[in-house]
Protein backbone atom coordinates (compact mmCIF):
# COMPACT_ATOMS: atom_id res chain seq x y z
CA UNK A 1 0.00 0.00 0.00
CA UNK A 2 3.20 2.51 0.91
CA UNK A 3 4.58 3.01 -3.03
CA UNK A 4 8.40 2.24 -1.78
CA UNK A 5 9.40 3.43 -5.30
CA UNK A 6 7.74 6.84 -5.16
CA UNK A 7 9.55 7.64 -1.90
CA UNK A 8 13.00 7.00 -3.38
CA UNK A 9 11.72 9.28 -6.06
CA UNK A 10 10.40 12.41 -4.71
CA UNK A 11 13.04 12.04 -1.55
CA UNK A 12 10.96 13.76 0.85
CA UNK A 13 11.60 14.29 4.52
CA UNK A 14 10.15 11.82 6.49
CA UNK A 15 7.74 13.35 8.08
CA UNK A 16 6.42 15.00 5.04
CA UNK A 17 6.56 11.64 3.06
CA UNK A 18 4.41 9.98 6.02
CA UNK A 19 1.96 13.23 6.11
CA UNK A 20 1.09 13.11 2.55
CA UNK A 21 0.61 9.11 2.40
CA UNK A 22 -1.75 9.54 5.23
CA UNK A 23 -3.57 12.56 4.58
CA UNK A 24 -4.05 10.37 0.55
CA UNK A 25 -5.03 6.97 1.36
CA UNK A 26 -7.56 8.65 4.16
CA UNK A 27 -9.11 10.89 1.42
CA UNK A 28 -9.62 8.30 -1.39
CA UNK A 29 -11.06 5.75 1.32
CA UNK A 30 -13.26 8.46 3.00
CA UNK A 31 -14.77 9.08 -0.10
CA UNK A 32 -14.67 5.52 -1.80
CA UNK A 33 -16.61 4.11 1.88
CA UNK A 34 -18.70 7.46 2.59
CA UNK A 35 -17.53 7.04 5.99
CA UNK A 36 -14.80 8.65 7.84
CA UNK A 37 -11.33 6.54 7.71
CA UNK A 38 -8.28 7.61 9.45
CA UNK A 39 -4.89 6.52 8.68
CA UNK A 40 -1.38 6.23 10.73
CA UNK A 41 1.70 5.40 9.57
CA UNK A 42 4.20 4.02 12.45
CA UNK A 43 5.83 0.78 12.43
CA UNK A 44 3.21 -0.53 10.31
CA UNK A 45 0.27 0.51 7.91
CA UNK A 46 -3.39 1.47 10.48
CA UNK A 47 -6.03 2.03 8.65
CA UNK A 48 -8.91 2.82 10.82
CA UNK A 49 -12.86 2.71 9.95
CA UNK A 50 -15.60 5.13 11.87
CA UNK A 51 -18.65 5.08 10.41
CA UNK A 52 -20.11 7.79 13.31
CA UNK A 53 -18.99 9.30 17.02
CA UNK A 54 -21.34 6.20 18.63
CA UNK A 55 -19.36 3.58 16.65
CA UNK A 56 -16.52 1.36 17.70
CA UNK A 57 -13.66 2.08 15.49
CA UNK A 58 -12.61 -0.92 12.74
CA UNK A 59 -9.60 -1.74 11.28
CA UNK A 60 -9.55 -2.19 7.78
CA UNK A 61 -7.47 -5.25 6.24
CA UNK A 62 -5.24 -3.45 3.14
CA UNK A 63 -5.12 -7.26 1.70
CA UNK A 64 -9.32 -6.22 1.46
CA UNK A 65 -9.48 -3.02 -0.73
CA UNK A 66 -9.97 -3.45 -4.34
CA UNK A 67 -6.98 -3.23 -6.77
CA UNK A 68 -8.58 -0.90 -8.95
CA UNK A 69 -9.36 0.85 -5.55
CA UNK A 70 -5.32 0.53 -4.31
CA UNK A 71 -4.53 1.71 -8.00
CA UNK A 72 -6.47 5.04 -6.90
CA UNK A 73 -5.10 5.34 -3.37
CA UNK A 74 -1.48 4.82 -5.58
CA UNK A 75 -2.35 7.72 -7.76
CA UNK A 76 -3.64 10.34 -5.33
CA UNK A 77 0.04 9.16 -3.25
CA UNK A 78 2.05 10.19 -6.13
CA UNK A 79 0.00 13.53 -6.84
CA UNK A 80 0.32 14.26 -3.17
CA UNK A 81 3.90 13.61 -3.15
CA UNK A 82 4.49 15.79 -6.35
CA UNK A 83 2.74 18.73 -4.44
CA UNK A 84 4.47 18.57 -1.66
CA UNK A 85 7.97 17.92 -3.34
CA UNK A 86 7.16 21.44 -5.62
CA UNK A 87 6.20 23.48 -2.04
CA UNK A 88 9.60 22.31 -0.45
CA UNK A 89 11.37 23.18 -3.91
CA UNK A 90 9.88 26.46 -4.14
CA UNK A 91 11.27 26.99 -0.62
CA UNK A 92 14.64 26.03 -1.35
CA UNK A 93 14.84 27.98 -5.23
CA UNK A 94 12.74 31.29 -3.81
CA UNK A 95 17.11 32.03 -3.26
CA UNK A 96 16.98 32.20 -7.04
CA UNK A 97 14.34 35.37 -6.94
CA UNK A 98 16.97 38.21 -8.30
CA UNK A 99 19.82 36.43 -9.63
CA UNK A 100 21.21 36.29 -13.00
CA UNK A 101 20.98 32.50 -14.39
CA UNK A 102 22.28 30.98 -18.20
CA UNK A 103 20.41 28.66 -19.95
CA UNK A 104 19.66 26.80 -23.04
CA UNK A 105 16.70 27.51 -25.18
CA UNK A 106 14.81 24.74 -25.50
CA UNK A 107 11.17 25.61 -26.93
CA UNK A 108 9.96 28.54 -28.57
CA UNK A 109 5.81 28.63 -28.38
CA UNK A 110 3.99 30.36 -31.21
CA UNK A 111 2.81 32.70 -29.11
CA UNK A 112 6.91 33.80 -28.43
CA UNK A 113 6.88 32.28 -24.32
CA UNK A 114 10.44 30.69 -24.44
CA UNK A 115 11.58 27.59 -22.30
CA UNK A 116 14.71 27.70 -20.90
CA UNK A 117 16.62 24.85 -18.94
CA UNK A 118 18.73 26.04 -16.32
CA UNK A 119 21.76 24.06 -14.17
CA UNK A 120 23.52 26.36 -11.67
CA UNK A 121 25.49 25.12 -8.38
CA UNK A 122 23.61 25.34 -4.96
CA UNK A 123 25.51 24.33 -1.86
CA UNK A 124 27.60 21.65 -3.43
CA UNK A 125 25.16 20.37 -5.84
CA UNK A 126 24.51 20.75 -9.38
CA UNK A 127 20.61 22.05 -10.01
CA UNK A 128 19.04 20.92 -13.70
CA UNK A 129 15.96 23.59 -13.55
CA UNK A 130 13.24 24.88 -16.24
CA UNK A 131 12.31 28.42 -16.55
CA UNK A 132 9.77 30.33 -18.69
CA UNK A 133 10.26 33.20 -20.01
CA UNK A 134 7.04 35.53 -21.85
CA UNK A 135 7.72 36.70 -25.21
CA UNK A 136 6.82 40.42 -23.52
CA UNK A 137 10.31 39.84 -21.20
CA UNK A 138 12.20 39.40 -24.32
CA UNK A 139 14.01 42.83 -25.74
CA UNK A 140 12.19 43.47 -28.92
CA UNK A 141 15.52 42.47 -31.43
CA UNK A 142 15.28 38.83 -29.86
CA UNK A 143 11.85 37.96 -30.31
CA UNK A 144 11.92 36.83 -33.65
CA UNK A 145 15.55 35.78 -34.07
CA UNK A 146 16.16 33.66 -31.01
CA UNK A 147 16.85 30.20 -31.97
CA UNK A 148 16.87 26.68 -30.02
CA UNK A 149 20.02 26.02 -28.35
CA UNK A 150 21.07 29.49 -28.05
CA UNK A 151 23.00 30.30 -24.44
CA UNK A 152 20.89 33.07 -23.06
CA UNK A 153 21.44 34.82 -19.64
CA UNK A 154 18.05 35.47 -17.91
CA UNK A 155 17.11 36.89 -14.21
CA UNK A 156 15.17 35.26 -12.02
CA UNK A 157 11.64 37.67 -11.40
CA UNK A 158 9.66 34.57 -9.58
CA UNK A 159 9.92 31.11 -8.26
CA UNK A 160 5.96 29.91 -7.62
CA UNK A 161 4.21 26.29 -6.95
CA UNK A 162 1.59 26.04 -9.97
CA UNK A 163 -0.90 23.04 -11.37
CA UNK A 164 -0.64 22.02 -14.84
CA UNK A 165 -2.34 18.96 -16.65
CA UNK A 166 -3.48 18.27 -12.91
CA UNK A 167 0.22 18.24 -11.22
CA UNK A 168 2.35 19.94 -9.03
CA UNK A 169 5.19 21.76 -10.33
CA UNK A 170 7.43 24.45 -10.09
CA UNK A 171 7.79 27.58 -12.01
CA UNK A 172 10.72 29.80 -12.57
CA UNK A 173 9.77 33.44 -14.75
CA UNK A 174 12.82 34.32 -16.22
CA UNK A 175 12.93 38.14 -17.67
CA UNK A 176 15.67 39.63 -20.36
CA UNK A 177 13.88 43.25 -20.14
CA UNK A 178 14.60 44.39 -16.45
CA UNK A 179 16.66 46.91 -15.94
CA UNK A 180 18.12 44.39 -12.76
CA UNK A 181 19.44 42.08 -15.46
CA UNK A 182 22.88 43.89 -16.37
CA UNK A 183 22.85 45.54 -12.40
CA UNK A 184 22.72 42.34 -11.32
CA UNK A 185 25.33 40.87 -13.67
CA UNK A 186 27.83 43.77 -12.76
CA UNK A 187 27.19 43.44 -9.59
CA UNK A 188 28.39 39.45 -9.49
CA UNK A 189 31.29 39.72 -11.71
CA UNK A 190 32.78 43.17 -9.30
CA UNK A 191 31.51 42.74 -6.27
CA UNK A 192 30.71 46.05 -6.20
CA UNK A 193 27.65 46.91 -3.99
CA UNK A 194 26.88 50.54 -5.27
CA UNK A 195 25.63 49.29 -8.57
CA UNK A 196 22.47 50.98 -9.86
CA UNK A 197 20.86 50.26 -13.18
CA UNK A 198 18.75 53.90 -13.53
CA UNK A 199 17.63 53.79 -17.30
CA UNK A 200 17.60 50.49 -19.56
CA UNK A 201 15.96 50.37 -22.95
CA UNK A 202 16.64 46.68 -23.56
CA UNK A 203 18.34 45.59 -26.68
CA UNK A 204 19.86 48.98 -27.11
CA UNK A 205 21.56 50.79 -24.03
CA UNK A 206 21.52 50.70 -20.52
CA UNK A 207 22.78 53.40 -17.98
CA UNK A 208 24.71 52.32 -14.88
CA UNK A 209 25.72 54.56 -11.98
CA UNK A 210 28.20 53.52 -9.55
CA UNK A 211 30.50 54.84 -6.92
CA UNK A 212 33.47 53.02 -8.31
CA UNK A 213 35.27 52.48 -11.36
CA UNK A 214 34.00 49.51 -13.19
CA UNK A 215 36.76 46.84 -15.30
CA UNK A 216 35.95 47.68 -18.82
CA UNK A 217 36.61 44.18 -19.64
CA UNK A 218 34.01 43.88 -17.26
CA UNK A 219 31.49 46.45 -19.12
CA UNK A 220 32.05 44.92 -22.76
CA UNK A 221 31.67 41.52 -21.56
CA UNK A 222 28.16 42.68 -20.26
CA UNK A 223 26.94 44.59 -22.82
CA UNK A 224 28.22 41.67 -25.56
CA UNK A 225 25.86 39.37 -23.46
CA UNK A 226 23.07 42.05 -23.31
CA UNK A 227 23.81 42.51 -27.27
CA UNK A 228 23.29 46.92 -26.02
CA UNK A 229 25.66 49.75 -25.04
CA UNK A 230 26.36 49.65 -21.27
CA UNK A 231 26.58 53.31 -20.50
CA UNK A 232 28.55 53.67 -16.60
CA UNK A 233 29.02 57.28 -14.58
CA UNK A 234 31.01 57.25 -11.69
CA UNK A 235 29.14 58.92 -9.32
CA UNK A 236 31.46 59.01 -6.01
CA UNK A 237 30.53 60.13 -2.85
CA UNK A 238 26.68 60.41 -4.05
CA UNK A 239 24.15 58.01 -3.23
CA UNK A 240 22.89 55.71 -5.93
Amino acid sequence: MIPLDLLKKYNLPENQATDAIESAISRVLSKAFGTDIFVLIQDSLEILSLPNPDSPIHPIDTASIPRQLQRQVRFQIQRELEKRQALREVETLSALRGRPVTGEIRHISSNGETTVALEMEDHFRRLALTGVCPARHLPPSERQTLAVGAMKTFLVTSVLPVMKNGRAKVLIRLSRTTKALPEALLKERTDEPSICCVRRIAGAFSEIVTKRKLPKETIRAVGNELKERIIVRVVEGQNT
